[in-house]
């Protein structure tokens, strides 16, 4: 699997690059009130409003800080398959840094996390040389928070209380 290697508090995470738009600088967002604490807010990306999430509260730690060297995924997650009624969920992901592609070999990999109820995202570990890597997969982040799904502009205009999930 072809993957971006990226860090949320010095741990390692990789994330198919099938899923990646574009990587771009730290973006400021403009919080959602009574949003979670995993959702920064909205940032503009040429003219739309994209939904901005926080990489170290869903790895389970701290909030990203942004520092130099700090990165924006853009992301898009195909949710249909069929052409007449595709649908995508476009999201940014704040990390820590974004280290570069590798080829990941999945043989041999373990998932500590099956069944953490939350972190269905994080998938298996798998060992590269400069350490562990852990599977983040953005396909689930976007089924998980079925709001993703309707946009931005549902983002924005929804009752708060849908947000958290």
């Amino acid at each position: 699997m072809r993957t971006l290697i990226w860090t949320a508090k010095n741990k390692f995470f990789a994330i198919d690059v099938g899923h990646i738009r574009e990587v771009c600088p730290v973006v400021s967002a403009q919080p959602l009130p009574a949003g979670p604490n995993w959702m920064l807010g909205l940032f503009d990306y040429h003219g739309a409003l994209i939904p901005l999430l926080d990489a170290g509260i869903l790895t389970g730690q701290e909030c990203i800080q942004p520092q130099v060297g700090s990165r924006t995924l853009l992301i898009e997650v195909p949710m249909n398959h069929d052409a007449q009624t595709a649908s995508t969920a476009t999201f940014g992901l704040r990390v820590e840094q974004a280290i570069g592609l590798r080829d990941l070999d999945e043989s041999g990999a373990w998932n500590p996390t099956s069944g953490l109820p939350g972190f269905e995202h994080l998938r298996e570990v798998l060992n590269i040389p400069e350490g562990r890597v852990q599977v983040f997969d953005a396909t689930r982040i976007a089924i998980q928070h079925q709001l993703l799904l309707q946009g931005a502009s549902a983002v924005a205009t929804s009752d708060p209380r849908r947000l958290v999930s």
